[in-house]
């Protein structure tokens, strides 16, 4: 243990341990990123500024007020607090925009939660997950057709998509036969829903936890397709410049050190529309291991 915070002590990431943090909502311009850490200019400057998506329950913002919440909100602000960092909630960007936004230096990282995969790691570095989420098709709640999603693949199916989001991302790779009933970057997810059950899709990809907070306020109108069968699993995570190793490791030690803790799950359960809709990060040992027992003396 000593060797590795000698290690970390290199790039002060004692800071992760104390202090308060706070918000602010303007937009401030950084440095583009030059192969130097960010993490240097973030300690330097005692601020992390954050680009977000608004996708409920991940990060929410109420658009009468502007207040922002959710999942990775909350996690983010935590991180804050625990580094005596302020947290600048920069800009809204679409999914086509994250990776130019952090190469360019309008942001530091991407702080709305991501699903990590090959493609996407060619433009940006990615944290250790903070939860899983596992994709499963979803139709009408009278469909009847794609029992076991073959059926998806023609060009007789409709799938709702956001331009450049991960169910669009699988419409090309799984079902590149199908029509895509695409929507443009910063449309709410709900509207992909929308489409489904107003008959202009048929199917479209995401995770229990978004349809269960979907059917909370349009209870029966949506079925999930092959239970059985998901699609993918994903680990959602911060997302940052690419190549930036330093800065990966300053997030990956705060969010373990929340998972950890204890204080992810109580975010998670806050914000699950039912009860384990969000699979945990495993921890790394048996909790029975930890359990001290002490034989009483004589």
């Amino acid at each position: 243990m000593k060797t590795w915070f000698q290690v970390l002590s290199t790039m002060s990431l004692v800071a992760v341990f104390f202090g308060l943090g706070q918000c602010s909502c303007r937009e401030t311009k950084g440095p583009p990123h030059t192969g130097e850490s960010r993490l240097n200019d973030i300690l330097a400057s005692g601020r992390i500024r954050c680009s977000y998506i608004v996708y409920s329950p991940y990060f929410r913002k109420n658009p009468n007020t502007g207040e922002l919440s959710g999942i990775f909100h909350d996690i983010m602000e935590e991180i804050g607090r625990a580094a005596d960092l302020k947290i600048e909630w920069v800009e809204e960007v679409g999914y086509e925009n994250i990776f130019a936004g952090l190469e360019s230096g309008r942001h530091d990282v991407f702080a709305g939660g991501l699903w990590p995969s090959t493609s996407r790691a060619k433009a940006a570095g990615f944290t250790v997950p903070v939860f899983y989420s596992v994709i499963k098709a979803w139709g009408r709640a009278d469909e009847t057709r794609f029992q076991d999603l073959d059926g998806i693949n023609s060009p007789d199916v409709r799938i709702a998509t956001i331009d450049g989001a991960m169910e669009d991302v699988i419409a090309k790779a799984d079902y590149p036969l199908a029509r895509r009933q695409s929507l443009p970057q910063l449309s709410p997810f709900t509207q992909n829903l929308l489409n489904i059950t107003s008959n202009k899709a048929d199917v479209t990809f995401a995770e229990p936890g978004i349809i269960q907070e979907f059917l909370q306020s349009n209870p029966n109108t949506l079925k999930e397709l092959a239970p059985n069968k998901p699609l993918r699993v994903f680990g959602n995570s911060l997302v940052v410049p690419r190549g930036d190793q330093q800065l990966i490791a300053f997030f990956d030690v705060a969010l373990r050190e929340l998972l950890y803790s204890g204080r992810v799950d109580r975010i998670l359960r806050q914000y699950e529309p039912a009860p384990g809709v969000f699979p945990r990060v495993a921890l790394p040992y048996q909790p029975e291991t930890a359990v001290l027992r002490l034989k009483s003396a004589g």
